[in-house]
C-alpha cells in the first residue's frame, strides 16, 4: 500500500508541476502497483472505486492546472492590451503637454509682439520711437543696455539707453559714433539677408565695461535702415530681440514715410503756422541774407507754461485749442517779414528780421504779456495761459542757426528755471 501511496503522490505532484507525460507515467505506475499489491480488491466495487480515484485525480488535478495556466496567459495578454492602451495614452499626454507649450511660447510671442507694437504705433520721430522702445523692452530683454541706429541718412543716427539700477533703461546722451557701432553698421550694410549677429565676429574692441554685444538688423524691402543693439543679452532671448527688432523696423519705415511727408508739407495742420523743416530752410536764407548785407536777426525760443498739466486737466482737445489760440496770437502780433514756425509739442520758434537783440526783448516781453492776459475759451472752459521766451540774437550770440537755436533753447530754460513767465537773453 505504500507503494501505491507514493506512485500516487509523485502523479498527483506531476499534475501540480511537471509535464502531462509525467503525470502519465505515474500515473500508470500507480495502478500498476495497486493491480500488483492488492489485485484482490478489484473483485468488488469498492476497489473499482478506489482504482478510478487514484488514476483519475492526477489528471484531473493536471487539467486544472492547465486551465488554470491559459487563464492566466490570458490575463497577461489583456494586461499587456491595458498596459500598451496605457502607454499610448502617456505618449498621446506628453504629445499634447508638448504641443500646448509650443503653443503657450506662441501665445508668449504673439503677446510679445502686440505690446511692442501698441507702445511704438504713435511714435512720429526716431526719439519718439526709442523712448517708447525703452519702456517696453526692460519687460522683454535682461540686456545691459540698448542702442538704436538709423541707417536711412547719410550719418548714422544712434540713440543708446543703459539700465539702471532700478531695472529701467534710461536714455544716454548722444556722442560720436563708436568703434563698436561702426564695426555692427559695416556688418549689417554687407549682410545679404535678415540674420542676428553676435560680438564674437567684431573686428574691435568693445567698450570699457561691455563684455558683449548682440544685434539684429531692421529691414525694408531686403535693405537694412537700421540696427538694435543689445549688450550683454542672454543667448536665450536673441530670439526676441529679433522680434523687437522686426517690429522696429515696421515703425522705423513708418517714420521714414511720415518725415518725407513732413519734409513736403509747410504748414502745421493744427496751428497753422509754418513746420519745423520750412522755417528752418527759410531761416538759413535769412540768416545768409542778413550776413551779406551786415545786418542782424534776433530767434526767439517760446514754450507754453504747464501745458501738459492741462492736457492731463482738461485734455488734449482743450490743449489743441489752447495751442492753436497762443500761435495765432503770437501769429497776429508779428510782422509780416518775420517768421514763427512750431517747433514742437508746445514749443515755438520765432525769427524776427532785421532786429537786434536789444530791440527783440520788448518785442518778447510784449508777446509774453499779450498770451498772459489773454483768455482762451476752449469748449466748456476758460483758460488762462502764460509762456516762457528765449532770445539770441545772429549775429553777436550765434553765427550759425543751429548755434543760434541751442543758445536761445539755452536761455528759454534759464527762463523756465527762474519761474516761467519771463523773458530771458542768452549770455556767455
Amino acid at each position: 500500500m505504500l507503494i501505491v501511496m507514493g506512485c500516487w503522490v509523485l502523479a498527483m505532484i506531476s499534475g501540480l508541476i511537471w509535464a502531462r507525460r509525467w503525470t502519465g507515467v505515474c500515473t500508470i505506475a500507480t495502478a500498476i502497483a495497486l493491480l500488483w499489491t492488492q489485485a484482490m480488491t478489484l473483485a468488488h466495487a469498492g476497489g473499482w472505486v478506489q482504482l478510478a480515484v487514484l488514476t483519475l485525480t492526477p489528471w484531473l488535478l493536471a487539467a486544472q492546472r492547465q486551465r488554470d495556466e491559459q487563464m492566466l496567459k490570458r490575463l497577461h495578454g489583456e494586461e499587456a492590451q491595458q498596459m500598451a492602451h496605457i502607454s499610448e495614452g502617456a505618449r498621446t499626454l506628453l504629445s499634447l503637454q508638448s504641443a500646448g507649450q509650443k503653443l503657450e511660447a506662441q501665445i508668449a510671442e504673439i503677446t510679445d509682439v502686440y505690446h511692442v507694437t501698441k507702445e511704438t504705433v504713435r511714435a512720429l520721430h526716431l526719439d519718439d520711437l526709442f523712448q517708447a522702445s525703452l519702456g517696453i523692452a526692460p519687460r522683454l530683454l535682461s540686456a545691459r543696455g540698448l542702442r538704436l541706429i538709423d541707417l536711412s541718412l547719410e550719418a548714422p543716427q544712434i540713440l543708446r539707453a543703459t539700465r539702471s539700477s532700478d531695472g529701467r533703461l534710461l536714455a544716454d546722451e548722444t556722442n560720436h559714433v563708436q568703434d563698436m557701432e561702426q564695426a555692427v553698421i559695416k556688418q549689417v550694410l554687407a549682410s545679404g539677408q535678415p540674420a542676428t549677429g553676435s560680438a564674437d565676429t567684431l573686428a574691435c574692441n568693445l567698450p570699457e565695461g561691455i563684455s558683449s554685444v548682440t544685434w539684429a538688423p531692421l529691414w525694408r524691402e531686403q535693405r537694412p535702415i537700421g540696427v538694435l543693439i543689445a549688450e550683454e543679452l542672454p543667448e536665450h532671448q536673441q530670439k526676441t530681440l529679433s522680434m523687437v527688432a522686426n517690429q522696429l523696423s515696421l515703425q522705423l519705415s513708418r517714420i521714414h514715410l511720415y518725415q518725407a511727408v513732413e519734409a513736403l508739407a509747410v504748414t502745421d495742420a493744427l496751428t497753422g503756422l509754418f513746420v519745423r523743416t520750412h522755417f528752418l530752410g527759410r531761416a538759413r536764407e535769412e540768416l545768409a541774407r542778413s550776413a551779406r548785407h551786415g545786418l542782424s536777426c534776433t530767434l526767439l525760443m517760446a514754450d507754453l507754461d504747464f501745458f501738459k498739466q492741462k492736457n492731463d486737466t482738461f485734455g488734449h482737445l482743450v490743449g489743441d485749442v489752447v495751442l492753436r489760440d497762443v500761435a495765432r496770437l503770437l501769429q497776429r502780433n508779428l510782422r509780416e517779414v518775420d517768421l514763427i514756425a512750431r517747433y514742437g509739442g508746445e514749443e515755438f520758434i520765432l525769427l524776427l528780421i532785421e532786429t537786434t537783440a536789444e530791440q527783440a526783448m520788448p518785442v518778447a516781453q510784449r508777446l509774453k504779456q499779450l498770451v498772459e492776459v489773454h483768455p482762451i475759451r476752449a469748449y466748456d472752459e476758460l483758460l488762462t495761459q502764460t509762456i516762457s521766451l528765449g532770445v539770441a540774437g545772429f549775429p553777436e550770440d550765434a553765427r550759425t542757426l543751429e548755434v543760434l537755436i541751442e543758445r536761445a533753447d539755452q536761455a528759454l530754460y534759464a527762463a523756465k528755471r527762474a519761474g516761467r513767465n519771463r523773458v530771458m537773453r542768452w549770455t556767455a
